[in-house]
């Protein structure tokens, strides 16, 4: 039979296929009850409707791309968007023809080869063979963007480019090969039973081959018959599973499924990875030569079946820079605490030295905790204690005289039961003091106050503490004209979103250099609690390259909203470092003792947030 050609293509699609299938339900089958619950909860019109817009906007279109490379997005977007509308314009054209609507798959994907010969005329024949050769043109420009990637980075603004696997490499050379083979079939079709396009039509023209030789165009269609079955068996065990798997992953993601120790749902996300690299340029571990921790090869490894290597695993600052930039908006850090949990969540610990019955009952409208880092940094505690004195706030410092953890350090490390039992202690420790507001300067608190301890009354950074102070104003700030940055701590703004507040402050005491931000583009300090694997000089390369991206020349001081980000800053020794609070507590030298004595007042603290 002529037609014999279509059986690579024919196996090929039959085993994506089976292969997709078995997948999908396997990773949905190991889904934990409380997802399943939250899944069957957002069954609704409107979320069908936004899960299938954004597939529409981010598989084809690429938006997320598009906001961040314009050079990029083009590539993405003429593959993706362009082998869609070759295949929606193929069946529309099969079924013009044939009048069926169901014709099998074969049928539109090589539908040229089954009207070969047959001179049809007319406005739809000719319509539909301009806008296929448009269609094809469109996706070879893209096609040779993505070539030139390879050689030629830069081009397409892009620092760094993926090193790949030896099945992505071969899955990429099938990839790269079905649309040439497209091409050359048409062409030689073109070649010996005319019609075409103008482009595959004007090419047949030029190839002049006797009648004889018409077996090289059933050559070229069973060239581009295998080399699409080939790019389908690949598939499954490639990088390019995100193209049908990034459809799953977003009506997941909309559905607000958890990634954390849900092994289900992280085969979804790890698989609707397309190691596109955009994260690869963002991430500050690549002062380290040859790392191979970076999320796109963790999450690599993780698809192919590899155990991550232990320095792998906790390798990484956990800023969030890689999942901010993600276009497929993989939770790359919840995937990672999963492994870490993995290998470290069954430690076992003795917590009998932490004895309630020595906590000290007092009880205070405001407890103020420090935490570990600001124990570290006692200029901002000491600046912090004076400012309440001076506001004649109800306050207590409770972890003064004795350190208290919040347990994030345990957390980051994946020891989640240790983790726990510190929670459970610190939050009773805390709510004994029967606060109406609790006050943190460190980030690391906050975000874990925020998250894990479901407290019922408000916790605020000290930076919103110090903003409302202005704004009701218990405070009349004494302004220097000390050329000022402030920089984000990542927990504070990408995990928060805490960034006006301590730029408000910062404005109305200095001159403030950088009042304008973007959301979740903030720099690491380098001194992250969650790499346990960067030596001290690699996290200052880290700590001087984030301070000389984000001053200027002029610059006289870099403050902060975080006393580890201090500590790392200081240590890196370019600039003056201070927390906000220390410039805070430096202007209110002047301040009147009626004002002192006006100020001891009870305050509604109702208003301040109590949870993300």
């Amino acid at each position: 039979m002529e037609s014999f050609f279509v059986i690579p293509f024919t196996i090929g699609l039959i085993f994506l296929i089976i292969s997709l299938t078995a997948s999908y339900i396997r990773w949905f089958m190991a889904l934990r009850i409380k997802n399943k619950v939250r899944l069957k909860k957002a069954l609704s019109i409107k979320w069908l409707v936004v899960s299938l817009v954004e597939v529409f906007r981010e598989c084809l279109l690429h938006i997320r791309i598009f906001k961040v490379n314009k050079r990029l997005w083009y590539m993405h977007m003429s593959l993706a968007f362009g082998w869609f509308l070759l295949i929606l314009a193929g069946h529309i054209e099969t079924i013009s023809k044939t009048g069926t609507f169901f014709a099998s798959p074969y049928k539109a994907i090589f539908l040229d080869f089954y009207t070969r010969g047959h001179l049809e005329t007319g406005w739809s024949v000719t319509g539909f063979n301009y806008i296929m050769d448009i269609l094809l043109i469109f996706v070879l420009s893209g096609l040779f963007l993505a070539i030139y990637k390879r050689f030629n980075a830069k081009l397409l603004g892009v620092g760094k480019t993926a090193n790949h696997s030896s099945t992505d490499k071969v899955a990429l050379a099938f990839l790269w090969l079905v649309f040439p083979a497209r091409l050359i079939a048409e062409t030689l079709n073109h070649t010996f039973y005319d019609g075409g396009g103008f482009f595959t039509g004007f090419l047949g023209n030029l190839i002049y081959l006797q009648e004889n030789y018409n077996f090289l165009s059933n050559a070229a269609w069973l060239f581009y018959s295998s080399v699409l079955g080939g790019f389908f068996i690949l598939l499954p065990f490639s990088r390019y599973m995100h193209i049908f798997t990034e459809i799953p992953h977003i009506f997941l993601k909309n559905a607000n499924i958890e990634v954390l120790h849900d092994d289900g749902i992280t085969n979804f996300q790890v698989h609707a990875c397309s190691s596109c690299g955009i994260c690869l340029d963002t991430c500050q571990m690549n002062v380290k030569t040859g790392l191979m921790g970076q999320s796109l090869y963790f999450l690599r490894n993780l698809r192919n079946g590899k155990k991550p290597k232990e320095n792998s695993i906790m390798n990484c600052l956990m800023c969030g820079r890689c999942k901010q930039v993600c276009p497929v908006q993989v939770d790359t850090l919840s995937i990672r605490m999963n492994e870490r949990n993995r290998m470290n969540g069954k430690m076992n610990y003795d917590f009998s030295y932490l004895d309630e019955a020595s906590w000290p009952a007092f009880q205070s409208r405001i407890v103020f905790f420090g935490g570990c880092m600001t124990r570290l940094t006692p200029a901002i505690r000491e600046a912090m204690k004076k400012i309440f004195m001076l506001t004649g706030e109800d306050f207590i410092f409770i972890d003064e005289y004795e350190a208290i953890c919040c347990g994030r350090p345990l957390l980051l490390s994946g020891q989640y039961e240790a983790f726990r039992e510190i929670v459970n202690r610190t939050r009773r420790r805390i709510l004994d003091c029967h606060p109406a507001l609790i006050v943190t300067t460190c980030p690391i608190c906050l975000n874990t106050f925020k998250n894990d301890y479901y407290f019922q009354i408000p916790v605020v950074h000290h930076s919103q503490y110090l903003n409302s102070l202005i704004k009701e104003g218990r405070f009349i700030p004494q302004r220097n004209g000390v050329k000022t940055v402030y920089h984000d701590p990542c927990e504070l703004g990408r995990d928060l979103g805490i960034y006006s507040e301590p730029r408000k402050v910062l404005d109305s005491l200095v001159y403030l250099q950088n009042k304008d931000y973007k959301a979740g583009d903030g720099l690491c300090c380098g001194g992250s609690l969650a790499d346990l694997e960067l030596d001290v000089e690699e996290k200052m390369q880290i700590a001087r390259e984030t301070i000389e991206q984000i001053v200027t020349n002029d610059t006289q001081q870099l403050t902060t909203g975080c006393p580890l980000c201090k500590m790392t800053f200081q240590m890196a020794g370019l600039y003056p470092v201070k927390d906000l609070a220390e410039i805070y507590a430096e202007s209110m030298i002047t301040l009147p003792v009626e004002k002192i004595t006006a100020n001891m007042k009870i305050r509604n603290y109702s208003n301040m947030p109590v949870n993300r």
